[in-house]
């Protein structure tokens, strides 16, 4: 029973590993469209390119603000290294 025990605790781990991970991911893109907008891209031409509706783009956006806010100055795009 202790390694069915063992292999839920692990299986729930990667669980959460796997939504941060989305996250960061998901705020990187944010933060690239951000980036690519700032530098004169236009939202019209990041949406058909990406093959996104306008609000699943800003869903992005937003995911990077997020991220800004919950996480201050680290970038999404270092991943952290494991101690």
């Amino acid at each position: 029973m202790t390694r069915v025990l063992e292999a839920r605790a692990a299986y729930d781990q990667a669980r959460i590993d796997a939504r941060e991970l989305v996250a960061r991911h998901r705020a990187v893109l944010g933060l690239e469209i951000h980036l690519a907008r700032k530098g004169g891209t236009s939202q019209t031409e990041i949406l058909q390119k990406m093959g996104k509706s306008r609000e699943q783009v800003r869903a992005f956006e937003q995911a990077w603000r997020d991220w800004q806010r919950d996480h201050g100055d680290e970038d999404p795009r270092e991943v952290p290294s494991e101690s």
